[in-house]
């Protein structure tokens, strides 16, 4: 529509992320385990950190968004919250709260609005025509008198009062929330006080399932873009969203003159300038993969054949080895993917295994995968090491054991 083409309307819904510190009031419900590639070492749980959350497990958590100890998401369903402010008007809004101490977030995430509107998301209401009435039998939920608000819209109320004795009044936010209608709960179904152990079992936005397609993200800096590039390749290659769910990443740094994207036509243009590419990563082609592939064959075959064993070398129990190779964007990783070689684990490590080699001889996986590692690193230049899961034949076992703790690589996301 013509009349929506103006400076401050906007074609997505932001959802950004805060710094979140644990000992406060404003705490969140995060579970101990986000999987171990996850570093969690602050009480401060950092945006970044959040957002790379949420980006590796292709979901954003719905929650009841806690005030002073009180949810401020009314109804039965928890809520995810977005403003629907222009990207130049959000780059202003939130360096300038920044700069005034308040609490918000610079990492974000840009869903086309059709999408969301598509998925249920609606603006809030702001204020009721009467005064509020809650049914105080329904804590610790927060439920508005259905004479008021029928159930299903209440998750939109936000309190909205302006005059001399006092104001409430948040719509600056421009908020448009989605509601969580499905069965999990933050709780255990069958004990209400026992908390949920990971991130998959919290309820939320599933970007793979909802086939949401040509969302960005914001980031503060530069540095960053290579991380979220990362995390964006491997669920790609897991298969769990498509190499068309995500457009673009912005490094808010370089549009910090927010008086320059304030036309809408500058922008699509400036989306279109940091656009994802992901169309090298799987532009190698067959004849180059398949000289690649040879190499790996060579050098494993030469491993299998000139080790003298000794006992020493045996492993030390049941489980079984892999060569780990954290570089996913290497040409050696995209040639054994497209061979169907690599197999993708849920926490992101790409995993060779050599174990059906005819040579390969049982009770020294482990042995020949750190030696594998060493020629495949020494050979073309990556990051490789051994992965072993004792006591089970999976890849997602516990405990593991590796030979990789560089945590400045995209692999890890810690808190700062």
């Amino acid at each position: 529509m013509l009349n929506n083409i103006r400076f401050d309307l906007s074609d997505y819904l932001i959802h950004f992320f805060r710094d979140v510190d644990q000992s406060s009031s404003e705490s969140i419900l995060f579970p101990e385990h986000a999987r171990f590639n996850n570093i969690n070492e602050s009480e401060v749980l950092d945006s970044l950190f959040l957002m790379r959350c949420a980006l590796r497990h292709h979901k954003i958590l719905a929650t009841w968004s806690y005030r002073n100890e009180r949810p401020t998401i009314y109804g039965p369903f928890p809520a995810i919250c977005f403003t629907d402010m222009p990207l130049a008007a959000f780059v202003q809004s939130s360096k300038e709260r920044l700069a005034r101490g308040e609490n918000v977030g610079r990492y974000a995430f840009m869903i086309p609005k059709p999408a969301m509107f598509g998925l249920g998301a609606r603006p809030v209401i702001y204020g009721l025509s009467q005064d509020l009435r809650e049914n105080r039998s329904s804590r610790p939920l927060r439920i508005i008198e259905t004479d008021l608000l029928p159930l299903a819209e209440q998750y939109r109320y936000v309190a909205y009062h302006i005059g001399n004795d006092r104001t409430i009044d948040w719509t600056h936010e421009r908020e448009w929330r989605w509601s969580y209608r499905g069965h999990r709960s933050h709780f255990d179904s069958e004990d209400d006080n026992y908390l949920v152990d990971t991130l998959e079992e919290m309820p939320g936005l599933d970007f793979g399932l909802a086939e949401i397609t040509g969302i960005g993200v914001l980031v503060q800096d530069h540095e960053d873009v290579a991380k979220i590039i990362h995390d964006i390749l491997t669920m790609v290659d897991a298969g769990r969203i498509d190499n068309s769910t995500f457009r673009f990443v912005i490094p808010l740094c370089a549009i910090e003159h927010h008086v320059d994207i304030q036309d809408p036509n500058r922008v699509s243009d400036f989306i279109n300038e940091h656009s994802i590419d992901l169309a090298p990563y799987f532009s190698i082609s067959e004849e180059r993969a398949n000289e690649i592939n040879a190499e790996v064959d060579a050098i494993v075959k030469t491993i299998l054949a000139s080790e003298d064993l000794q006992g020493s070398d045996r492993d030390d129990g049941y489980g079984k080895s892999w060569v780990w190779i954290p570089d996913n964007a290497s040409e050696l990783v995209r040639a054994l993917l497209l061979a169907n070689r690599i197999t993708v684990s849920i926490e992101g490590r790409y995993l060779l295994d050599i174990a059906d080699f005819e040579s390969f001889r049982d009770g020294f996986e482990e042995y020949f995968c750190k030696r594998v590692a060493r020629g495949l690193a020494a050979e073309f230049g990556v990051n490789a090491t051994y992965f072993t899961v004792r006591g089970s034949e999976s890849c997602e076992g516990i405990p593991f054991y590796a030979g990789f703790h560089d945590f400045d690589h995209p692999f890890y996301n810690c808190t700062k």
